[in-house]
């Protein structure tokens, strides 16, 4: 069965999810939201976010991943929007950001020009399609 949100473990097993590191999601065509419950995972360092079809936007609440090092979006067609540049700020630790056939974000996030650009600039490294578009090491 296919849904529009992605189905997440009942509540017993959530709270076994609380110190998890690294988390990849797979989602689906229909997919158009990632589960609230994530912002709870405030230990996590590696997210992943695929094939999450109807996405068009990052959750505002992506701010309060406090630990994490490496954000991958891959596979997300109509993703343009990252959460507000507060937010973005909020996560110190994001050392890199992996944008892979993204097309609308990989627009919007043109070195220098894009629209969502002044949201990332602060980020070490910056990989759209592979390539490195910034490294400040």
């Amino acid at each position: 069965e296919e849904h529009d949100y992605f189905p997440w473990p009942s509540e017993d097993i959530s709270q076994h999810l609380v110190s998890l590191k690294d988390l990849f999601l797979y989602g689906g065509p229909k997919l158009k939201s990632l589960p609230e419950q994530l912002e709870h995972l405030t230990f996590l360092e590696y997210l992943g976010i695929f094939e999450f079809g109807r996405l068009e936007a990052l959750p505002e609440w992506l701010g309060n991943l406090s630990s994490l090092k490496i954000l991958w979006l891959s596979d997300c067609n109509k993703l343009m929007n990252l959460p507000t540049v507060e937010e973005m700020g909020r996560l110190t630790n994001l050392q890199s950001l992996e944008i892979e056939e993204c097309q609308l974000l990989k627009e919007r996030c043109t070195k220098e020009s894009g629209p969502e650009w002044y949201k990332i600039a602060h980020i070490p490294e910056i990989k759209i399609d592979k390539q490195i578009i910034q490294s400040l090491d």
